[in-house]
């Protein structure tokens, strides 16, 4: 484990979270604590206090490391399904030989020596203390996580409602062969505020967009752009964002769309470089893919939802001036294609912008 980043990502957790994992950590301890000196009063009553500190110093540094090693050790060493069949076999049989007869014989050799039944004991004491934190914790996660996310949500919903800090663009209209007429809108930020958080409407209910597919906006950086056809219901977004106070304020945002006529709408045209492509208005990267020559012959359409070295979700726009990191081993782009998925499923809507002269896709 990364120690260095494990501390960032406990540094990363909200107030509640420490607090709340921090009462369980102290539980988790005190209980421990707790059988510790239950046990080591009911074996100095019995004249085995130091007995029982050596048998316990025994198990954390001799068997606890032996039995470990006999299930992990040789199936790292086995390659493929017998691998995982040992350690299920080690898991059950031998692992639990060597950590209950470990301590029966480590029990005997002590003087004042334990009998079998106390070193038995002692044994099963001792596997419950280390499997107990991670019982606690995996039992703590859910609830934690529930009531976590239940402040969050009261927090934002308590969020001061305000006009939309960020430009309203006017929407533009273009045309793309196979899909028809599409719809672009962008929401320019003013300097010196963070968006926290970006809800989409669908149906009647509120969803938090992060981790999901964001096919109908992108962001570039605290700025949003937004695109869908016409046959899919124009977005509705819900934005939480800090202003430069650190205060944090929401609005609601419907798009809207273009003012001129449907006769002067303009083609979605693609300028293409030999490293990348120049679209006229921010694409979310969900929708699109691009196209290049394999073997100089057929075309490779590659997904561009997943990011390249450099590139971050936070920024998950292609812009104007897209560049292909290996763009030296695919060779200059040849297609790029957009796909709109329609509400209630059906066929996805589908266009492709060819390089002039661009061969046929196979």
């Amino acid at each position: 484990m990364d120690f260095e980043k494990f501390l960032i990502a406990v540094g990363a957790l909200p107030l509640f979270d420490k607090w709340a994992w921090g009462v369980v950590l102290a539980a988790i301890f005190a209980a421990i604590g707790l059988v510790l000196f239950w046990e080591r009063r009911h074996f100095r009553q019995r004249g085995l206090a130091g007995s029982w500190l050596a048998l316990r110093l025994l198990a954390l540094l001799v068997m606890l490391p032996l039995t470990v090693g006999v299930i992990l050790v040789p199936a790292t060493t086995i390659s493929g399904p017998e691998a995982l069949a040992y350690f299920y076999l080690a898991l059950f049989s031998i692992g639990p030989l060597v950590w209950f007869g470990g301590h029966i014989l480590c029990g005997r050799l002590l003087r004042p020596a334990f009998n079998k039944g106390q070193s038995l004991f002692l044994a099963f004491s001792g596997s419950l203390i280390l499997f107990f934190p991670a019982i606690a914790i995996s039992v703590a996660q859910g609830p934690i996580f529930h009531a976590s996310r239940g402040i969050e949500e009261s927090a934002f919903r308590m969020a001061e409602q305000t006009p939309l800090a960020h430009r309203v663009e006017n929407p533009q209209r273009f045309t793309l062969p196979g899909v028809g007429d599409v719809h672009t809108q962008s929401l320019i930020a003013p300097p010196g505020i963070h968006v926290e958080r970006i809800d989409r409407k669908i149906g009647v209910g509120w969803y938090d967009t992060k981790g999901s597919t964001r096919d109908v906006f992108c962001r570039d950086g605290e700025s949003l752009h937004l695109m869908w056809s016409a046959r899919e219901p124009a977005p509705a977004l819900r934005l939480y964002w800090r202003n430069p106070a650190g205060k944090r304020m929401q609005a609601d945002f419907a798009a809207g769309l273009p003012a001129e006529p449907v006769g002067q709408t303009r083609q979605f045209e693609i300028a293409f470089r030999s490293d990348g492509f120049d679209p006229p208005v921010p694409i979310p990267r969900s929708r699109a893919s691009v196209a290049y020559l394999l073997a100089g012959e057929k075309l490779y359409f590659d997904l561009l939802n997943p990011l390249q070295p450099g590139e971050t979700f936070d920024n998950d726009c292609i812009m104007p001036g897209y560049r292909r990191v290996a763009s030296e081993r695919e060779g200059p782009p040849q297609v790029v294609a957009l796909m709109f998925r329609l509400p209630g499923g059906g066929v996805p809507l589908r266009a492709e912008i060819r390089r002039p002269e661009s061969p046929v896709a196979q």
